[in-house]
């Protein structure tokens, strides 16, 4: 709907509250049982594609053609370079495939553009 508005939108909370940044948190909230294991889902198809699971989230939130920027919200200095290091992490378009594959990601989500 932006898109077709030609608004730009800011991707906020690219961890989902810091489930996927090791966290324990999602929606601001204890995680529930089944987010605990979609993430871990996530994790292991990340670790065996020798991906950081933080660069999965902020690329991931930045392929959508309306998303202008996205505000990781770090919670000290030394995270920002983190997240600079993760935005330019380069990740397999084979990672992208086999996430979509194991249903981890709506059929319809764009995905980056290496994907």
């Amino acid at each position: 709907m932006a898109q077709e508005q030609g608004v730009d939108m800011v991707v906020g909370g690219p961890y989902s509250s810091g489930i996927l940044a090791g966290g324990s948190h999602f929606e601001y909230q204890q995680a529930p049982a089944e987010i605990i294991d979609r993430v871990g889902k996530l994790k292991a198809l990340a670790e065996r594609h020798g991906v950081s699971i933080k660069a999965a989230a902020l690329q991931f939130s930045l392929a959508h053609p309306a998303s202008a920027a996205v505000i990781p919200g770090a919670t000290r200095p030394s995270r920002i370079a983190e997240d600079t290091a993760a935005l330019n992490e380069t990740i397999p378009a084979a990672f992208w495939t086999d996430l979509r594959a194991a249903g981890l990601v709506s059929p319809a989500a764009p995905l980056p553009h290496n994907a």
